[in-house]
């Protein structure tokens, strides 16, 4: 008997999750990338979870940068963890006031890799319910959809 249980995770949920991880700050090839103020975005038919963040860029110390950057990215479900993670980040829009086009796209690369690392790592939503845990131990993620502003997740045996 196949046993399937759906997860509702409203917007505004998410929201809090994805505020507590921030301010997120990365450096690498001498680039300064800090992400705050983010904004969960869930829009029907793509079932995508996006958020939109404040950017701020210091390049070397002494260039300066601010704007705001949309990532978007699918789930991904850890079954020994109970937790959710955003999978597969894909910066969407990247906009930074007085910089040139080759500060972008260096900050658009370590935006790139703060993603990947610090997203990846980070639970976007946790199960909390103890006894859901034990029954999802060895649950797959099924479905992900999104529809009025809400995240469906079907998780299965």
């Amino acid at each position: 008997m196949a046993f399937s249980y759906t997860v509702e995770i409203s917007e505004a949920e998410l929201q809090a999750k994805v505020s507590a991880m921030m301010p997120m700050e990365k450096t690498a090839f001498f680039v300064t990338v800090i992400l705050s103020n983010p904004n969960v975005d869930l829009t029907n038919g793509n079932n995508e979870i996006g958020f939109f963040s404040h950017i701020e860029v210091k390049m070397l110390g002494k260039i300066k940068g601010s704007g705001k950057v949309k990532i978007t990215g699918t789930l991904s479900y850890e079954a020994e963890k109970t937790a959710f993670f955003f999978h597969e980040p894909k910066i969407v829009r990247l906009e930074i006031k007085n910089t040139s086009e080759k500060v972008t796209l260096s900050v658009k690369k370590v935006v790139g890799i703060a993603a990947r690392k610090i997203l990846a790592t980070r639970p976007i939503y946790t199960l909390s319910d103890d006894n859901l845990k034990h029954k999802l131990a060895k649950s797959v993620l099924k479905s992900i959809k999104v529809e009025n502003e809400k995240l469906y997740i079907v998780l299965g045996v």
